[in-house]
């Protein structure tokens, strides 16, 4: 079976890679990565400060030194690592329904399409290309926390857990069809982007569950969202972050640094600093994020 994963090039994107492929490795499998800037992460500074943690140290300061390493010196794996493990390849796209991104999917026609965490909206063009449809991995309970954000949401508004929904893709934007749920208990002593990065995991866990009946081509059941409880978030505001560190709420805690990206150098691995000194791939990623 050929399946196409869609997912984002940042720290949560990888980490759930890492749950995905070992549970497709049955399968030929392409991975395709957004890129893709939002203007608020220019114009906000709390957004700016999460795109810095996600997306661009994982980027710039830890995957590219340790995809250079012979073996991966943690249990997590860089998404070069991941591409060589599984006999795959990891594109970046900038758009899907149309250019390099709708090229290399008509290229490899696949049979199904998974999306998580990807951040571009499939058309027409892309809907109609699996036979067997696209399924997304959405990190908020549906339809209550639909659209951007969703653990932000749910944490500000002290829900005790955080809902990671597995759903159809229609046209609409997050409204298909639920066939599968995991659930992350809210820890209060842990930031946003711990809760975003253990979120997925169980939405994985949860496709994964139902994946074998989608690939036999059985009809698994799917529970029509009710459109009466839908609400659509969008980007936080500076009113919302405003709010959010009133409630005690930390959007980056220096002690998940450790626990997020030490899982990719738990044995670190002598690299080279930009001074030319020894260092760690991780105390390199962490000296970046502290800046």
């Amino acid at each position: 079976m050929r399946i196409t994963v869609c997912t984002k090039r940042d720290l949560p994107g990888c980490v759930a890679l890492n749950h995905l492929l070992p549970g497709l490795a049955a399968h030929r499998v392409q991975v395709l990565m957004s890129e893709v800037d939002r203007a608020g992460e220019h114009q906000v500074p709390e957004l700016a400060r999460l795109k810095r943690f996600e997306r661009d140290v994982p980027n710039r300061a830890l995957f590219e030194r340790l995809d250079a390493l012979e073996a991966p010196p943690g249990p997590l794996l860089s998404f070069g690592h991941l591409a060589r493990r599984y006999g795959l390849t990891c594109r970046s796209v900038r758009e899907i329904n149309k250019g390099d991104g709708l090229r290399l999917l008509r290229g490899f026609g696949p049979d199904l399409i998974i999306s998580v965490r990807f951040s571009l909206i499939f058309r027409d063009e892309v809907l109609s290309l699996p036979r067997l449809g696209i399924l997304n991995v959405h990190p908020g309970e549906l339809p209550r926390y639909a659209g951007l954000f969703s653990p932000f949401w749910s944490l500000l508004e002290g829900r005790e857990s955080i809902g990671c929904t597995v759903h159809w893709i229609d046209r609409g934007i997050d409204t298909g069809p639920v066939i599968g749920f995991g659930r992350l208990p809210v820890d209060p002593g842990r930031s946003l982007v711990w809760h975003v990065a253990h979120t997925y995991p169980q939405g994985v866990a949860a496709l994964l569950d139902v994946l074998p009946g989608v690939l036999a081509g059985r009809t698994v059941p799917g529970l029509r969202q009710d459109g009466r409880q839908r609400r659509y978030r969008s980007l936080p505001g500076g009113q919302d972050f405003a709010a959010f560190r009133e409630r005690g709420l930390h959007l980056v805690a220096p002690g998940d640094h450790r626990e997020l990206l030490g899982p990719f150098t738990s044995a670190p691995a002598p690299l080279v600093d930009g001074r030319g000194r020894g260092a760690t791939a991780e105390s390199v990623a962490l000296a970046q994020v502290r800046r």
